[in-house]
């Protein structure tokens, strides 16, 4: 009795209990502080802003969590989104254009470049951290030669409502952001689909010759990491109402920290859509909690780059709990 009570309550195990809820005890100790920081912070108004703030990370957050559980990486995602939303503007422009035509050319464009950055990784043997720090360059000078360098305004109506409009009391952003966590939960809970990514993160040479086609399978993560850019890019679109040349940019650190704080290793071989939620929200409590007390948006950058130094801290330290344990049993 002794030895099972001892068991239960080792350090090792309040070690992995911690590590894996560490993105929900986070946002429950960042939510307590800032609401006896602030007297604006448990209102109705600040925690739907901070919903529709963290909408869009969230989004990209999914596919995000695919492509680390796949233990592949994706550094252009920041500026393909600004590009793919420069695309959008230009197409708002044009006379006639329903909507639903721009949000399809703006998903394929994006599966188009996520799979042309896991087909070109794949081909050429290249690790994925190198191809896409090239094709962000690519990315980036594509959108100032399409808008000159410039913003473009006039976005199409149905852009505008997808990051300002609500469907009743609810910002549409924030359904969309319900949605893809829905989906990509029920991906890696429910599919094959998830099942391979997993297997593909923890050893793709096993998984190789259990049969799965790994290149295959990273050119379909990437292409679904595309499509949340793409939809993402319209969101953030219409949320400032105009396609700017710097809208996203820097996205892809936040997304990165959000998803290893959420419990998705660098390394691959798990992840967790929920836990992305959660992280995604550390994140924006963080800028909120920052807003609303006043602080400089120079600290808030200085915050974030200390987020990030502690996600992958935590990621690497909780590989070595993990290891530690399986080397006991």
């Amino acid at each position: 009795m002794n030895t099972a009570t001892k068991k239960k309550f080792s350090k090792d195990d309040i070690l992995v209990f911690f590590l894996k809820n560490r993105s929900l005890l986070l946002v429950l100790i960042f939510s307590i502080l800032l609401s006896l920081s602030t007297s604006t912070f448990l209102t109705g108004n600040n925690l739907m802003s901070l919903a529709r703030q963290i909408s869009a990370n969230c989004i990209i957050g999914v596919g995000y969590t695919l492509l680390l559980a796949s233990d592949s990486v994706d550094l252009s995602a920041g500026y393909m989104m600004c590009m793919i939303g420069i695309i959008s503007g230009l197409l708002s422009q044009i006379e006639g254009m329903p909507f639903l035509a721009i949000l399809l050319i703006c998903i394929v464009v994006g599966a188009a470049c996520g799979s042309w950055n896991a087909f070109i990784a794949n081909k050429f043997k290249l690790p994925p951290f190198l191809v896409t720090l090239a094709m962000q360059q690519i990315f980036k000078g594509t959108l100032m030669l399409l808008s000159n360098g410039s913003p473009i305004g006039n976005l199409n109506p149905g852009i505008i409502f997808m990051g300002q409009g609500y469907i009743g009391p609810i910002p549409f952003p924030v359904i969309l952001m319900v949605c893809f966590i829905a989906v990509g939960a029920v991906i890696f809970s429910r599919t094959q689909f998830g099942r391979d990514v997993i297997a593909i993160g923890g050893n793709p040479e096993a998984a190789r010759v259990s049969g799965i086609g790994v290149a295959k399978t990273r050119i379909l993560v990437s292409a679904l990491l595309g499509v949340t850019i793409a939809v993402t890019a319209l969101v953030s679109c219409g949320r400032v109402a105009s396609a700017q040349t710097t809208l996203g940019g820097d996205t892809v650190m936040d997304i990165i920290a959000a998803v290893v704080i959420g419990g998705t290793p660098m390394g691959g071989g798990s992840g967790t859509v929920v836990g992305t939620l959660f992280g995604c929200l550390v994140i924006g409590l963080i800028s909120n909690g920052l807003n609303l007390l006043r602080v400089s948006s120079f600290w808030q950058m200085v915050s974030k780059g200390v987020i990030i130094l502690v996600a992958v801290i935590l990621d690497v330290y909780s590989e070595k709990i993990y290891e530690r344990m399986r080397n006991k049993d």
